[in-house]
């Protein structure tokens, strides 16, 4: 191949996947009270209990939990308090990774088309791998609660909400840290 060719594939393939960027949803403009905006829980009962994982807060920091004494799940409808969100933080005792500005106005950004994201079925992968689950909150003004927001799970069942919001949140969620099997 020449390398003319080769060049005008690559500047077609650059064009192409910045095109596909502006087809996402990144509407959501966070409340700047937001205290939690991303999630990873893993829990497992396989030869004892674990449970831990981390939260990413409004200033971007990547605040990890280990057997917290109280962390509060959202309610059957889906939806948990500000307090109760930062009733989760305070169970962080650790700081593993900072999200720049920039990086986390992209990411929060995408929560809303996350949000309406159709979730697939759960398939069956592995036994006594436990459970990661990877979330976000949206803001819902008319409740003044958060909204929690599936984007998928991993460990004995695998899951995944189906929006192209959802997707680029997991890859980078992933890349902050987390128990996961591949898919």
């Amino acid at each position: 191949m020449r390398k003319k060719d080769l060049w005008n594939m690559l500047i077609l393939l650059l064009v192409g996947l910045t095109a596909c960027d502006k087809w996402l949803d990144k509407a959501y403009e966070a409340p700047w009270t937001q205290p939690v905006f991303f999630e990873y829980r893993h829990v497992n009962h396989a030869w004892g209990y674990a449970e831990h994982g981390w939260l990413v807060d409004a200033s971007g920091e990547v605040r990890t939990y280990d057997l917290p004494e109280r962390f509060i799940m959202p309610d059957s409808t889906g939806y948990i308090s500000r307090e109760d969100l930062i009733q989760n933080l305070s169970q962080c005792d650790s700081t593993i990774h900072r999200v720049g500005a920039e990086d986390l106005r992209y990411y929060t950004g995408l929560i809303s088309g996350a949000a309406q994201g159709k979730i697939g079925n759960a398939e069956n992968i592995a036994a006594d791998a436990g459970s990661s689950v990877l979330s976000c909150y949206i803001y819902d003004a008319n409740k003044s609660m958060y909204r929690y927001v599936f984007l998928a799970a991993s460990g004995d069942w695998q899951q995944f909400n189906e929006s192209p919001e959802a997707e680029i949140l997991v890859e980078w969620l992933k890349d902050l840290g987390v128990f996961w099997l591949s898919d």
